[in-house]
């Protein structure tokens, strides 16, 4: 009898996951560089005496769409897109990590950090320093930053075979056990930066529609409910 309760708990646990997932794509539609997260489930299959097959709900975890977003011209300075499927190397001062998020500044030193104060690595791995201020800072296409006539370094814009493998550490921070490669298929866009990849319309319309199926789970509960009541009162009856 509680066969039907647990597999529709089963699913309303992942609706309400899923939920979540949702509202923090919402919530970061307006994010430079924010990749949204798709939920993975799985379906365990039973076999039971006398009754058909069982579907379980399984929650699997999410998944990173790493889909572009769109280049929005800010015509500052520090501000870069990547128009390809390459990343930003940064040091968080646990290792190397990956962001498509150019929204750049200068700290104290005159290195180039993230809002964050984490610097941007070059192609040797080193911190970026821009003398001056920045002032006629220049940034080609390839990632090459000069300063008036005088080269300052390059960015160490990378690639790696599988992007779907890169794991999310918090914000627009990734990380992963693939080995980087120099951008082949990857240009920078100074004055630019990368949008969200979230489509608000479409979120708050999958947003509706796991409140509605939440809604539905809650219904055939109500109803199961009531079917095992009137079961167990009907078999306490005194024969007569």
């Amino acid at each position: 009898m509680d066969n039907p309760v647990y597999i529709a708990l089963s699913r309303q646990s992942a609706l309400r996951r899923q939920m979540s997932v949702v509202a923090n794509n919402v919530a970061n539609a307006n994010t430079t560089a924010f990749k949204r997260e798709v939920m993975i489930y799985q379906t365990y299959v039973q076999k039971a005496p006398f009754a058909q097959t069982m579907d379980f709900v399984i929650d699997q975890g999410t998944a990173t769409d790493q889909h572009q977003g769109n280049l929005k011209v800010t015509h500052n300075t520090f501000d870069m897109g990547i128009n390809g499927p390459g990343y930003f190397q940064v040091d968080d001062g646990s290792g190397t990590k990956y962001t498509r998020n150019g929204t750049f500044t200068l700290d104290e030193r005159n290195r180039l950090v993230t809002q964050d104060g984490n610097p941007i690595l070059d192609t040797q791995g080193n911190p970026i320093l821009i003398p001056r201020g920045g002032a006629d800072l220049t940034v080609s296409k390839d990632g090459v930053i000069r300063l008036g006539d005088q080269l300052i370094g390059r960015l160490g814009i990378v690639e790696f075979a599988d992007n779907r493998i890169l794991q999310k550490v918090r914000d627009s921070l990734f990380e992963t056990d693939q080995v980087a490669e120099p951008a082949q298929e990857s240009e920078v866009n100074q004055g630019m930066i990368e949008t969200s990849n979230v489509n608000a319309i479409g979120e708050m319309t999958a947003m509706i529609e796991v409140h509605r199926a939440y809604e539905a789970v809650k219904t055939l509960l109500d109803r199961e409910d009531k079917r095992q009541d009137t079961i167990i009162q009907r078999l306490a009856r005194p024969v007569r």
